[in-house]
């Protein structure tokens, strides 16, 4: 069995459609039965977030006729089913309406809606030409979570046993990504969570390995978008490929590889446009990746970043101190990304999104040793990720020189924490500037194959 997932980006029209009809029929001339997960149609999770930032203004018919035609065009024609299922979140929208706000566990259940549309649309697609799937959705096969709405996590053992009692060996399925349940409740896996869907579903199935179809072609040195004459990154790490997504590479949600590592399991990334055979990925993932001559084999970086920082002439050595300071932040469901710690000061990194809830939690601590908090915005982290980062001599010494040579300034920098990854902060307004004199000093404008 092989897991096959599809993102939103794949799904902006019929000719689409017709686009994951060749790739699923190629895996039919393989003899592999498929599970085939589904992300929300392109751009349809950002319409459902703004209907619920917007429930007090929403015409709920017009909003819903208008997503069931867009369906229907996928489809060249009319179907009860499909309306019926667009439709079936009419009186929640309705009622989050006359109450006039929509509680958490209804945002998750409005929210995941585009992917059970799109897994619906899917199967009836592909049944219309000719190809045996059935569509299985995880209140179904019980795909179940940890019960944190916004950005669950899946229970890997229950799902599995969940999941090998109701897939039948040799049939094909098509499966929406991106939610779980608990206790019944829909709980999403945040945003690019389809990914994590199809890895735990291959955890549970001891699929052979999990393939997944982008709109670019797998990892690349660098985003493209900010700095030129990027180049592909044919094989990765685990470690690699999780620290890079964990620090701003978006091709993969950040917890796509964990369940993978678990038992071993590929992860194949293909560019659905240059598509040609199942045996030509431009990414490979695996348990043992590989080292390059200059070790570096990816940048990246996150603006999604602000820092906390508790000063005190003697915060370093105050025993419990760090402990009191995360678990107020646990308390209140803020997720801290990295500590660095000092004699006079304590640096929390915190998502940037949480910086008013984390001003809020911090005045209403009571701690004597902490003389002044400051908060550091405007601020990015770059990522230089790559096997043996911290046993290859000098690979930091040319990390910074680099940056150095463009007078940059470095604010913090941190290693050590994962073998694979150094980080650093600095402005945003230097972000670009030090991702192109790194990558040229790694990169330059070669080509190199063997990354």
């Amino acid at each position: 069995m092989f897991v096959v997932k599809f993102g939103g980006s794949n799904l902006k029209n019929k000719e689409d459609l017709l686009k994951i009809l060749e790739v699923v029929r190629m895996y039919k001339m393989y003899n592999k039965s498929l599970i085939i997960v589904i992300s929300a149609a392109y751009n349809v999770t950002n319409q459902l977030i703004e209907a619920v930032t917007k429930i007090d203004r929403l015409d709920v018919d017009d909003f819903l006729s208008s997503l069931y035609q867009r369906y229907s065009s996928f489809l060249g024609r009319d179907d009860d089913q499909m309306k019926q299922r667009v439709f079936q979140i009419k009186n929640v929208l309705l009622g989050a309406k006359l109450l006039g706000e929509v509680p958490e566990q209804i945002q998750d259940r409005i929210v995941s809606h585009g992917e059970r549309c799109s897994s619906l649309m899917l199967t009836k697609f592909l049944q219309d030409h000719g190809f045996e799937c059935e569509e299985a959705l995880p209140e179904q096969f019980g795909l179940v979570t940890d019960g944190r709405f916004g950005n669950a996590t899946v229970d890997l053992e229950t799902s599995r046993k969940n999941a090998v009692s109701f897939f039948k060996k040799g049939r094909n399925y098509v499966v929406p990504g991106f939610y779980g349940l608990h206790e019944g409740k829909v709980t999403i896996l945040g945003r690019g969570g389809s990914d994590y869907t199809a890895t735990c579903l291959a955890y549970c199935l001891d699929a052979e390995r999990v393939d997944l179809y982008k709109d670019v072609s797998g990892f690349m040195t660098c985003d493209p978008k900010h700095v030129n004459n990027v180049k592909p990154v044919r094989l990765l790490s685990y470690d690699e490929a999780a620290e890079l997504s964990y620090f701003g590479a978006k091709i993969l949600h950040h917890a796509t590889v964990e369940p993978l590592r678990k038992k071993g399991i590929p992860l194949y990334i293909f560019n659905i446009n240059g598509f040609k055979t199942i045996d030509e990925p431009d990414t490979i993932i695996t348990a043992n990746g590989s080292m390059t001559k200059d070790v570096v084999k990816s940048i990246s970086f996150t603006d999604d970043i602000a820092v906390v920082q508790f000063k005190g002439s003697n915060v370093g050595r105050v025993p419990g101190l760090l402990g009191q300071i995360a678990s107020t932040f646990g308390s209140e469901n803020v997720n801290i990304k990295s500590v660095i710690t000092a004699q006079t000061s304590i640096n929390v990194l915190i998502s940037r999104q949480d910086l008013e809830r984390s001003r809020k939690i911090v005045s209403r601590l009571n701690i004597p040793e902490v003389e002044a908090i400051d908060f550091k915005t405007d601020i990015s982290l770059i990522a230089t990720v790559g096997n043996g980062i911290l046993q290859r001599h000098g690979i930091a010494a040319r990390i910074f020189t680099a940056v150095s040579k463009e007078k940059i300034n470095v604010l913090m920098i941190s290693a050590g924490a994962s073998e694979v990854t150094v980080y650093f902060i600095v402005s945003t307004a230097d972000r670009d500037k030090a991702l192109r004199a790194i990558h040229e000093e790694f990169f330059g404008g070669e080509r190199d194959e063997e990354r």
